[in-house]
Order: structure tokens, then sequence, then C-alpha cells
């Protein structure tokens, strides 16, 4: 066999590693891993669980769920942005991640906006405003009567300090210009049972921690904080419904790829989540917990999360609140 130059120093190159193999370029060519910020088990690992193997089907290469907990979300999406930027290492991440932790800590071990690739929404989902039977209170409209003449002796509860639960009642605090004082509860059985007990005024808190025991009758739902009404408490107006013009707050969840990370592996796995969130078994997954599908585009995706970091970013800096 007869092989001029050219061919002999591409045969060498090849052999070498130099012109890479087509069939190992290709994207994916082994297992896609999902970091997880938040223990295995919670809301958070069952949305990277529902939606994980829906886009390994559409990828053609597995996808592993690692979860990575800590520091309010921020020591997983740390772990991400400092992946190499090849597509195989994303962050499941939410406001939490993208947004509180970069406005409430004073120390971070990444940039939200500079380490990241936004590839794509995922979901919504509303937040419940809560009250005990000791309030009393029926509306929205009696609950900040109840708390402006209650004055400072009025609590909000939450999951803890930075959690969403906290954040979204401070709004509803200044948006209400509300004397309430924040008491921090270690998770969302904390202060339910506090609210209950009528150690605290109102909590605004995650449905699937709400739900049963306003469906129980032990808590009264007064509200939920979308834009929208929610699918879990179809009769249940919304807080711009009940009069507060504009409020809107809700917990998103959307997957990120550390920075650098080129545009056709982005574009490659938006599209293995779109598909991922058509099929009616995520969507089914996603309602029974409260939430709803939001698929957005790279694009959109990075324009909400620019306008929810300075929104809530304000919310923060109104609140002076701060974490070490």
């Amino acid at each position: 066999m007869n092989m001029n130059r050219r061919d002999i120093l591409l045969a060498i190159a090849a052999a070498t590693g130099a012109v890479p193999a087509t069939a190992q370029d290709k994207y994916p060519n082994r297992p896609v891993s999902i970091v997880v910020p938040f223990p295995a088990g919670g809301v958070v690992d069952l949305v990277a669980r529902t939606v994980g193997p829906k886009m390994a089907a559409a990828l053609g290469a597995p996808v592993v769920v690692e979860n990575k907990a800590g520091a309010g979300g921020t020591i997983g999406a740390a772990f991400v942005s400092k992946a190499k930027p090849d597509g195989y290492t994303l962050l499941l991440g939410g406001s939490a991640t993208q947004v509180f932790g970069p406005a409430l800590y004073k120390k971070l071990q990444y940039d939200a906006k500079k380490d990241f690739t936004p590839v794509g929404q995922i979901s919504s989902g509303p937040l419940v405003l809560v009250t005990g039977s000791k309030v009393p209170a029926t509306d929205v409209p009696q609950l900040t009567q109840y708390l402006k003449a209650q004055g400072v002796r009025a609590f909000y509860g939450s999951n803890g300090n930075g959690t969403f639960p906290q954040l979204a009642a401070e709004l509803f605090k200044q948006a209400n210009q509300l004397p309430s004082a924040h008491i921090p509860y270690s998770g969302g059985p904390g202060a339910l049972t506090a609210l209950i007990a009528g150690d605290i005024a109102y909590s605004i808190n995650h449905i699937p921690v709400v739900q049963g025991m306003v469906k129980s009758g032990k808590l009264r739902a007064l509200a939920t904080t979308g834009r929208k009404r929610s699918v879990a408490f179809p009769n249940l107006p919304t807080l711009d419904e009940a009069g507060m013009k504009g409020f809107e707050a809700n917990a998103w969840w959307g997957l990120f790829a550390p920075a650098g990370t080129s545009p056709e592996i982005v574009q490659a796995l938006n599209e293995a989540l779109a598909a991922a969130l058509k099929d009616p078994a995520v969507r089914t997954a996603l309602e029974a917990q409260g939430d709803e599908v939001s698929y957005s585009t790279p694009k959109d995706f990075a324009a909400f999360v620019n306008a929810e970091s300075t929104k809530w970013t304000k919310v923060v800096k109104t609140a002076d609140l701060q974490l070490d």
C-alpha cells in the first residue's frame, strides 16, 4: 500500500492523539453529572432525579445525580464553578445558589455571574402565606392590619437564616411596611410548630412543607406568592389578587454549566432538557410538589436570573441581612 507524506503525518497524529477520533469527540460519550447542592431525599433532589433519566434518554448517555450539600447550597455551587467546562458537570441551581448566596455571604468561593453558564430553567413554584388559629385573620388585609396593630410583638418564622421563606417573608414585610421581627428555625417543621403554638404570627413557606397541615386544618392558608394561582391550591388567591399588586416570589430551579462551556454543548444540554420537560411523567412529578414546568432557552434563562438577582439583592440590602 502506497502512502504519501500527508497520509503518514495524519496516521502519526491520530496514533498520538493529536487528531481526536470523531467517535471519541461526540458529546456526550460518558456520564453527565448533575450536582444537587442539597441533601438527598429533598425537594431539589427530587427535581434532579425526575429530570435526569429523561435527559439521559435524549442525550444517549447516563445522567447521574451527586449531592454536595452545605452552606445554603453554596458548597455544591462552588464545586461546579471549578469543574472543567466540558459539559460533564452541571449544577442544579436556584435562588439559593445564584441569588441569595451572593447577596448574603461576605465571602463566597464563586462568582454567580461570572463562573456559570445558564443552560435552562426547569421549574418554578410559589410559596404559601400561612397563619395559625391564634391569629384572628382570614385574609391578607386582615393579617396586615393585625400585624401593624401588634407591632414588634408579632413575629414571622422561617426555615433558617438566608432561606427562601425568610426572604419571601421579608419581601412581604417590606411591601406592607410591617415591623415584624424574624425568628429562624431549623427547617420548615420547626417554624410550623411555632406557628401552631402561637409563638409566631405568620410564615411564608414551600408548598410541600405546609400542604399537609393546611389540609388537616392546623394551619390557615391565606394566599400564594406566584404570578398565577398554584396547581396545588387552585382556590387560593395570589398575593397580587389579594391586593398586593405585582407581588411575586417563586422558588425556581435550573441547570448551570461552568463558565467557558462551549455553546454547542450548552445547546445540546438545553435540547435534552426541553425533551425531558415535555414528558408527562416529569410534569406530574413536579406538580405533585407544587411546581410547574418552566422551560427556557439559555439566553432567556440568563436574563431571568439577572432580574432575580437585582430584585432580591435589593430586598437583602433593605433588610440589612448578612451571613458569615
